[in-house]
């Protein structure tokens, strides 16, 4: 191999060298985005994520107070039920024995009324 040979093929090694260097410098400038111009499309991003998060965490926040009004309304409406329903069954309850009271007394008044006629003696007339 001569001398020209030799030159020739350094010189095509090296321009190889070059186009692969810089088809990787290329690649890895594509994959890395810490560049100026993706640094700030970065942030940007970034900023656009961060408000949505603050916006989904505002909501939510509000969600469980309406929830937590729907409960409390919910308990109270309940409270208010139970209430009613006590006072219902108590006054039930008054009525029943109240019944039951003039029941007996009927009884008595009735028994009262049989043995009454059962023992007197009919007037006879004169």
């Amino acid at each position: 191999m001569g001398r020209t040979e030799l030159t020739l093929v350094i010189g095509t090694a090296l321009v190889l060298a070059v186009i692969v260097g810089w088809m990787l410098r290329w690649f890895m400038a594509k994959m890395n985005t810490t560049g100026p111009i993706a640094s700030d499309e970065a942030m940007g991003r970034m900023r656009e994520a961060e408000e949505a998060r603050d916006a989904a965490e505002a909501r939510i926040v509000e969600i469980e107070r309406e929830a937590r009004q729907e409960v409390a309304r919910l308990n109270a409406e309940l409270d208010a039920t139970m209430s009613g329903l006590r006072a219902a069954r108590q006054e039930a309850e008054d009525w029943k024995v109240q019944a039951e009271a003039w029941r007996h007394e009927t009884e008595e008044v009735r028994e009262d009324l049989e043995e009454a006629q059962g023992h007197s003696k009919p007037i006879e007339p004169n």
